[in-house]
């Protein structure tokens, strides 16, 4: 029989809102936004506890926190006990636990053998929790996923608290539940296993506004809520408002100002913020993209705003709300996702999903096809913008004024045009006669 312990949740405040561990997104500048707006408990983007120890610059960027952002949990991949001890012990002081990632259901987390991918090896995972328990001065918690059959994750969970883990986060998918194959958490899981434990439990997955929030929590009587994508797509989530898309972005640009954290993460933000708008209006997707700092995507985010005030209505009739308000992205779905949702009884005709089908001719091959493609066209515009922008800046060269000339030609040629030059004027050449003799050696 499991020794009842103490609430940590009681002792934070007993928060009902939470907001999800995820890489590249749950950055303090994110956080702090998010606790703007009803969020009680966060996480800090999973941390590779071997990359952490070994890498310095790695180190260092995980490294960033805030007195006001408590009750904080760090959380760990990790997938020996030295590793996930020595790494907890050096950010123990600035954060109130630490929690082990077994819910991470990625190729990258396959490869690293961490995450999910350890759900199989309760030995391992029981020592890994046990040693930590016994060397750590903050409490232990999980993060998982279920398992097809709620039998053996009830034992997962059980196996999980006996081995003196403080608080479990349940994510109610299975491993395999994942992109176009994600389909609906199952509530009913989560609930058994809320039944079974005695340490507090988190609800994650199927919260996209906070009527999914009051469900769950009267479902399944778990402790709390957390929220991954539906927070990325409307931070506002836990206080049931749904604000415009450009009001949003501008003050987590403001908050990425007071907390610098990478130019990508903060792109990364803005375009899912405003993915619906993105589609309406995609000539702004390439100036966001070139956008260099936190004041040029402000600029992008206001051009762009000023341009939807004109708009009157969606073209994607799909949107249930205008597509300048925050509201979830959902993804198509494949049939396996379907037949699932159908198991945990919803009904694919009512969700507002898009679904795919053979017989369809969206088929979400076709849906991946225009995704990589409309990614393409995008890194290819960008590419071109940037070369042009550097010619601009750069003298061209005064042979065929289309290459840029080598900064060190004395005769202000590109390479091509210097190799057609008289031979004793190239041997004068400091930026092109390396290049010349090796063009002669190889023919």
């Amino acid at each position: 029989m499991c020794v009842q312990q103490e609430n940590i949740l009681t002792k934070w405040g007993s928060p009902k809102y939470v907001l999800a561990p995820m890489v590249d997104a749950s950055e303090l500048a994110w956080r702090m936004l998010a606790r703007r707006y009803g969020v009680q408990l966060t996480y800090t983007p999973m941390i590779n506890a071997g990359m952490f120890l070994k890498d310095k610059k790695y180190r260092k960027s995980c490294l960033q926190f805030s007195d006001e952002d408590r009750p904080l949990i760090a959380q760990f991949c990790a997938n020996t006990p030295e590793s996930f001890v020595q790494a907890a012990q050096a950010l123990q002081p600035f954060c109130d636990a630490v929690d082990l990632n077994l819910g991470c259901p990625q190729g990258i987390a396959r490869r690293g053998h961490y995450g999910a991918f350890l759900q199989d090896e309760w030995d391992l995972l029981t020592r890994i929790i046990s040693q930590a328990v016994k060397k750590l001065k903050v409490p232990v918690t999980c993060k998982i996923r279920i398992f097809s059959d709620v039998e053996r994750t009830v034992s997962y969970a059980k196996m999980l608290e006996a081995a003196g883990a403080s608080l479990l986060v349940i994510h109610g998918r299975t491993r395999e539940m994942k992109g176009h194959s994600t389909g609906l958490a199952d509530w009913s899981q989560i609930k058994r296993v809320k039944a079974e434990l005695h340490i507090p439990v988190i609800a994650n997955g199927n919260i996209q506004y906070l009527s999914d929030v009051t469900r769950c929590l009267s479902e399944t009587n778990v402790n709390a809520v957390m929220s991954a994508e539906g927070h990325l797509h409307n931070p506002a989530i836990f206080v049931g408002s749904q604000p415009s898309v450009y009001s949003m972005c501008l003050e987590y640009l403001e908050c990425a100002k007071t907390y610098p954290t990478s130019i990508s993460i903060v792109r990364g933000h803005v375009f899912k913020l405003s993915h619906h708008a993105l589609n309406e209006h995609p000539s702004f997707r390439q100036l966001i993209g070139l956008a260099q700092d936190t004041d040029e995507l402000s600029d992008v985010i206001r051009q762009m705003q000023k341009t939807c005030s004109e708009c009157s209505q969606n073209r994607d009739i799909s949107l249930q709300y205008p597509h300048w308000i925050c509201q979830p992205y959902e993804r198509p779905k494949s049939e396996h996702s379907l037949a699932a949702d159908r198991q945990f009884g919803a009904d694919p005709e009512n969700t507002g999903e898009l679904s795919c089908t053979p017989e369809d001719p969206l088929s979400c091959k076709l849906i991946l096809q225009e995704e990589r493609r409309s990614r393409r066209d995008a890194k290819q515009k960008a590419k071109a913008a940037k070369r042009v922008a550097a010619r601009s800046k750069n003298s061209l060269c005064n042979r065929c004024q289309s290459n840029l000339r080598g900064a060190q030609c004395p005769s202000m040629a590109c390479r091509s045009c210097c190799w057609t030059l008289d031979p004793k004027r190239v041997s004068q050449c400091a930026a092109h006669l390396h290049d010349k003799r090796r063009r002669t050696c190889e023919q």
